[in-house]
Order: C-alpha cells, then structure tokens, then sequence
C-alpha cells in the first residue's frame, strides 16, 4: 500500500507540474494581449471620438452663427422699427397688423431651428413684449436682458436656460451703456434639451459626459451629466479625470468657435470590460487545461491505477484473508497488465493447492482429536449409567428406570451411528437434554437443571456434531463432581438471537475468579501447541472450521456465579 501510495503521488506531481505550466502561459500569454488590445483600442476609440467631437463642434458653432445673424437682423427690421415709431399714434387695427406681422415672422423662426425653444422681442421704454402667442406687459424682463447683454457674451446663461441676445440702439453713434441707450431687445432662447440631446448621440457609451462651456469656462451651458468644474481644473495639465470615484478620459474639440468649449469625458469603464474578457480568457483556458488534467486522470484510473488496486488491494486483500481460491478476471488481449494478472492466479492457485493440503490434515487431527474425546466420553458414562439403572431397579423405580433407559439408548444412538459430522441443531440438543436427564437422576439432590427445547424456527441450523453435550458434561465432572453432599448447583440453558447469529448459552451457578476466566479465553483462543485438546478447544475450533468465522465460543462470568459459555452459530 505504501508503494503505492508513492507511485500515485509520483504521477499526481508531474500532472500537477504540467497543469501549472500551462496555466502560467495562460496567464502570461493573456496579460501580454490585453495590454496589447488595452494600447490598441484606447488609440482607436480616442481617434474616433474626437473626429465625433469635432464634427458635432463644427454643426453647432455654424447653426448657433446662423441664429446670431438671424437674431441681428431682426433686431434692426424695418418692421420692428415701424412698430416702435407708430405705437403711440396707430390706431388698434393698425397695431393689430403690424402685431401679426412680427409674429409671423416669430413663429417662423421658432420652427426654422431645432435649437430653438422660443425668440422674443422687448421694447424696454413701452413695457412691452412680443412672442408668437401675442404682446404681453414685461416691464423687468426687458431690465434682465439687457443686464445680460451688456456682460458681452454671445451665449447668455439664466437659470438653465441659454439665450442669444440682439437689440438695436437708439443711437449708433453712442456706446450702450444701459437699458435707456436700448431701443429694441430681440432674444432667441435655445432648446436645451434639443441640444442635450445632440451630445448624448455622440457618446460612445451611456456612462461617457458630454457639456458646453463659456468660452470662458466660467459657466455650463448643457451637460448631459453632472460635472465638477473645480474637480477638472484640478487635472492641469492631465488628461485623466477623476469624478465621483470613476475615471474619465478628458478630450476636448480641436474647433471649439466663438459660442461655447465643447469637453468629452470618456468613461474608462471599457478597460475593465476588456480585463473581464482577459480573466474571462484565462479562465477559459484553464478550464481546458482542468478537462484535459481530468482526462488524463481518469484515463490514469482506468490503465493504470484500477489495474493496480486489483492487483495490490483486493487481489493481496483477498490472499491476505486466506482466501487463496480468489482469481483476478483476466483482460483483454494487449493490456499491460494482463501477463501481472496471469502470473498473480498461477501463484495463488498454486498456494491454494498447498494450503489445501495443510488445511485437510489440520482436519483430520481435528477428528481424531474429536473421536479421541468421544471414546473417553463414551466407557465412563456407560459404566456410570450402568450403575444408576441398578440403583433405580433396587429402589424399584420404575418410572424413573423408564426414563433413565430410553434417554440412554437415545443417547448411545446418538453418538455411535455414522450419519455424517454435522446435525440439525434440533437433533444436538435433543441428545445434550437425553444426557442432561440422565445426569439429573444420577446427582439427585445435588443439581437443579433448567434446560428449555429449542424454539423450532431454530431446528433447521446445521452445526457441527457434539457441540452442545460436551458443555453439560463439563459442568458435571468440574462442578457437581467436587461438591459436598449438602451443595447444590444451578444448570441453565438459553437461547438469544443477535443480528446474524443464534447463541445458546450453557451457565452454572458457583465461584469461578477473573483469573481462571482469562486462562480459560486464552487457551481456548491460542491453544498451546502440544497441548492436550479440551472439550472447549475442540468445539470451538469445528465451529470455526464450520461456519468460517474467527471466533465462535466466548467464556463469561455467570449471573449465577459460575462459568458461562457463549456459542455463536450462525443463521
């Protein structure tokens, strides 16, 4: 088992070896091609993008300068003009159509533009303001504008919302300075959303940032998601922002224009799809290599190890339980272990033969050993009988010399006629209750014998003949033999049943120490070579011989306080 043992952990280790190395080349070989792929689709992906970038750049810078000289032109219309000058003289139908008229022209600038939301026109002296639904009061709106117009932005920024402002001066001559130097205030406020929505179109993917900023970089007109403007100025010179514990790729266009700065965060999240894929590879890979381990594995177990276990495990398991008759099943032709096999059957076949030889002749002396204890059995108790038959005709006990009689010649039947070395249990302990009763007449007074019949679901079991009487002699010639004639002892008979064995136990009442038990066991479990065979021995050895078991006799202390002897047959 140990060499085995070794061999096994031999091929183990050099599976493990080879599994190891190809691991590590999976591991190197996978590392190497992400940072490869990683250098490749970072320069891709930021060349796209900033193409991306800077078309979207462009496209807007022109369509916001086509609204800027939209909104110019129509601060200084000659029909804004001839409202402002006639307000105050025309009559309400008059009103009415220079109103509508603007409006027309209101309304089809609204829907001229996606980017814008809605254009209007203030007259800040009248208090006035015109939209595509009418003319409405807005005295402070007006004051708002202005305010914003004279920070000189072309892009202005009011609570979210993003306008182009135009106005026409009273005097072209004099600087604008405050809202009296204003005539008209024409503004176009831009759709946000619309313009939102142009920068999320260009996002690579949903987690990359996309936001307009002043020229200035003081102010965020659109962002599609939000943005630390301080966290950004804080990179410098770098590149790599990071923000709300993600990185970002910063990119910006290279034609921003005059209206606004247009950024590009990337989102660096692609790089941990691309390590996914890399471990994902690598796991791949080694769960290849695994099945193919387990291949070898079980390839190993079948041709080889399997070949060995039947060869050093259950082939030297079964010599070492002295079962020489065990063969290993041959292979077919061409395996490796055929000719080992071969060579095993022929050893064992041959130790077989020589052990049987051995085995016959240790049973032989077991029967003559047998038929020795027989023949001292037999002369004395027929003497003895003899002499209690004459006793009990003197007494003329009739009814007892009938019952000493037939137990006699049932017991003499018994034991003389040549009918085969094993008995029905029912007959063996019929003849050990015919020699029980006899014995009881002859040491009247001196016995109490308690010897049941055996259950009949028990008188089937085949037992070795003369096991059972022996036992009930021994108590009489140790026991009732060395009594005075005021003792008395107890004899008993009786039956249990454990899982797989019947036990009948034969038990007498008495004295016997601890000391005289073990010797008893001993020498009834390793009998002296040489020595004389006892009754116990001898049965305990044919039951053995019997029933193939190691041990089928065990000697206890008696409740009684005498000796009890346990058989144990099998069911």
């Amino acid at each position: 088992m140990k060499k085995e043992k070794n061999f096994i952990q031999y091929l183990f280790q050099w599976l493990l070896l080879v599994f190891l190395f190809f691991a590590l080349v999976s591991v190197v070989f996978n590392v190497l091609t992400y940072l490869r792929e990683r250098e490749y689709y970072f320069e891709i992906i930021e060349e796209e993008q900033q193409n991306r970038i800077n078309y979207l750049s462009k496209n807007m810078n022109e369509e916001l300068t086509k609204l800027k000289i939209t909104a110019n032109m129509m601060a200084e219309d000659e029909q804004v003009l001839e409202l402002y000058c006639k307000w105050d003289f025309a009559n309400s139908f008059e009103k009415n159509d220079m109103l509508e008229k603007i409006r027309g022209r209101l309304m089809e600038l609204d829907n001229l533009n996606s980017f814008v939301r809605e254009s209007r026109l203030y007259f800040p002296d009248k208090g006035i303001k015109i939209d595509r639904s009418g003319m409405y009061l807005a005295e402070n709106e007006a004051d708002l504008f202005a305010g914003m117009y004279l920070e000189n932005r072309l892009l202005s920024l009011n609570e979210g919302k993003i306008y182009i402002i135009e106005v026409f001066p009273r005097n072209y001559l004099k600087k604008i300075e405050n809202i009296d130097d204003i005539l008209s205030i024409f503004i176009i406020e831009l759709n946000s959303d619309q313009i939102r929505q142009e920068l999320q179109f260009s996002r690579m993917t949903d987690q990359d940032i996309l936001f307009l900023v002043s020229p200035e970089e003081d102010q965020i007109y659109v962002m599609t998601d939000l943005v630390d403007m301080d966290e950004m100025r804080k990179t410098g010179n770098s590149n790599i922002l990071k923000m709300n514990g993600e990185k970002y790729h910063l990119m910006s266009s290279d034609n921003n224009g005059d209206f606004f700065h247009l950024y590009y965060l990337q989102d660096q999240g692609f790089l941990h799809l691309i390590q996914q894929k890399m471990i994902l590879s690598i796991f791949l890979f080694i769960a290849v290599i695994l099945l193919s381990i387990i291949f070898a594995f079980l390839l190993f177990f079948r041709k080889i190890f399997r070949p060995l276990e039947v060869l050093l495990v259950d082939a030297f398991g079964q010599i070492k339980r002295s079962n020489f008759s065990y063969r290993i099943p041959l292979p077919g032709k061409g395996e490796v272990f055929r000719n080992l096999y071969e060579n095993f059957n022929y050893m064992a076949e041959r130790i077989d033969v020589l052990i049987s030889r051995e085995l016959k002749q240790q049973i032989l002396i077991n029967q003559a050993n047998f038929k020795h204890l027989q023949a001292q059995i037999n002369p004395h108790f027929m003497y003895n009988s003899y002499f209690l038959l004459y006793r009990l005709i003197k007494k003329r006990d009739i009814e007892g010399s009938l019952v000493v009689c037939e137990n006699l010649g049932n017991f003499f039947q018994y034991i003389t006629r040549d009918s085969g070395d094993s008995k029905s249990l029912e007959e063996e302990i019929r003849h050990a209750r015919s020699y029980a009763v006899i014995q009881a007449y002859r040491f009247q007074n001196k016995i109490q014998i308690d010897f049941p019949e055996l259950p009949e679901k028990y008188g089937y079991v085949e037992v070795p003949r003369l096991i059972v009487q022996p036992l009930i002699e021994n108590v009489f010639k140790y026991v009732v033999g060395d009594l005075d004639e005021e003792e008395e002892v107890q004899l008993r008979v009786s039956y249990e049943e454990n899982e797989e064995d019947l036990l009948v136990i034969v038990e007498n009442s008495g004295s016997i120490s601890d000391e005289m038990l073990k010797q008893i066991q001993t020498r009834i479990e390793q009998p002296e070579e040489g020595a004389e065979v006892t009754a116990l021995v001898n049965i305990n050895s044919r039951l053995n011989l019997f029933f193939k078991q190691k041990s089928s006799l065990a000697i206890r202390k008696s409740s009684l306080g005498g000796l009890k002897i346990i058989l144990y047959l099998k069911l």
